[in-house]
């Protein structure tokens, strides 16, 4: 078998085998970033969270009276709505925060330690304000000192979760220690905050009386395992016999909040695997009309072959072996291009580098489906009669 004559034989029809080329380099290309992304939004998806997702609500609300959004009577709303709330069945826990943990936006600032600023500040870190009630309702386990009580409130002293702290004291002593936002009281266990903060288990927790409501306020609900819906069913009533006028936004479990956190990379991850089947289908279709058009074009040359001796597994070693080098140029140029293209990617999403043993998989599964693709037409081609083939000689 002559690579020299295979090669001639690919550049007689250079205009196909380019386009072939170009399919099967942009088809290992896709194959392996929307991999990565696949891999990389299952990782994000299956992280840790803090969180019972399946067990906590959270319930938007704004107070249509202007009157209903300041003191006194904004604290009285929001006591006779969480004591209503907390009668429900099934209900555990309940509490109003000023910011949902999942979501981004809110109340964000730096916080750093007191007279070391330059080496301690952090640009931005959630402020988780609300009332006491919210250790309960999210979970939190206290890891060290105390939680905040109703003495606390409006004081300057702050609960720090687990990560933030370790950041801030590196060395352990936290207790007492004063920083820009309040002198820390407690820490406790990290929860998924805020994915675009400067960790995204970064918070400070503070009890607080709102002052003003202009932009609403969140009330999160825990609730009994399996109640999630019935809870939820009852709860714009519960709300509405309470005080009417106040605006009550979607209701959505924290495990809704947990995959829209993470659909920007699903979506494109299964947007790319779509388009990646249809490009190795594509491909596989190509290479199987490349080789049974070639196969048509060279029946006499075929002919020749078996009358002079060739047998049919060479004749199809020699269709395969031609179809093999052309996936394997096409897919050289597909791992430059696979680089490229992550690199593009990675200026838009957080997006890790392509793995050193994924393009070689890539490569091998290109050549599978390649292969499969071109038996058939390989096949075809063993069948040639050498008599049928020499008798127009």
């Amino acid at each position: 078998m002559s690579f020299t004559l295979l090669i001639k034989s690919l550049l007689r029809r250079k205009v196909i085998t380019a386009l072939l080329l170009v399919q099967l380099a942009l088809t290992l290309a896709l194959i392996a970033n929307s991999a990565v992304l696949a891999w990389q939004a299952r990782q994000l998806a299956n992280q840790p969270t803090g969180l019972t997702l399946s067990n906590l609500l959270r319930v938007p609300i704004k107070p249509t009276l202007p009157e209903l959004r300041s003191q006194p009577a904004l604290g009285d709303l929001m006591e006779r709505q969480l004591s209503a709330i907390r009668a429900v069945p099934g209900v555990v826990s309940a509490s109003w925060m000023n910011q949902t943990p999942l979501l981004f936006g809110g109340m964000n600032g730096n916080i750093f330690v007191i007279d070391k600023q330059d080496t301690t500040n952090i640009g931005m870190v959630p402020y988780q304000l609300g009332s006491v009630s919210m250790r309960e309702t999210l979970g939190l386990t206290l890891l060290q000192g105390r939680w905040l009580e109703e003495t606390d409130v409006d004081t300057e002293v702050i609960v720090l979760s687990e990560q933030l702290s370790k950041q801030l004291f590196p060395d352990g002593e936290v207790l007492g220690q004063q920083t820009s936002a309040g002198r820390v009281i407690g820490v406790v266990s990290d929860v998924l905050t805020q994915r675009y903060a400067d960790h995204q288990n970064y918070a400070i927790y503070l009890p607080w009386n709102m002052q003003s409501a202009d932009y609403g306020y969140q009330l999160l609900v825990k609730i009994e395992p399996g109640q999630l819906d019935r809870v939820r069913e009852q709860l714009p009533a519960v709300l509405k016999a309470v005080e009417l006028e106040v605006d009550i936004g979607t209701l959505q479990s924290f495990a809704e909040l947990h995959r829209t956190l993470f659909r920007s990379e699903t979506g494109l991850a299964a947007l790319l695997a779509v388009l990646s089947g249809l490009m190795l289908l594509v491909a596989m279709i190509s290479a199987y009309s490349h080789a049974l058009f070639h196969g048509v074009q060279q029946q006499k040359e075929i002919g020749i072959k078996r009358a002079l001796g060739a047998s049919r597994p060479r004749i199809m070693l020699e269709v395969l072996t031609e179809s093999w080098l052309t996936t394997l140029t096409g897919a050289a140029a597909g791992v430059l291009l696979a680089l490229l293209l992550q690199q593009q990617l990675s200026k838009v999403l957080s997006m890790p580098a392509l793995p050193w043993y994924l393009l070689p998989l890539t490569v091998l599964l290109l050549l599978l489906c390649v292969s499969l693709a071109t038996w058939y037409p390989a096949r075809l081609a063993t069948r040639v009669s050498p008599a049928t083939a020499t008798k127009t000689l």
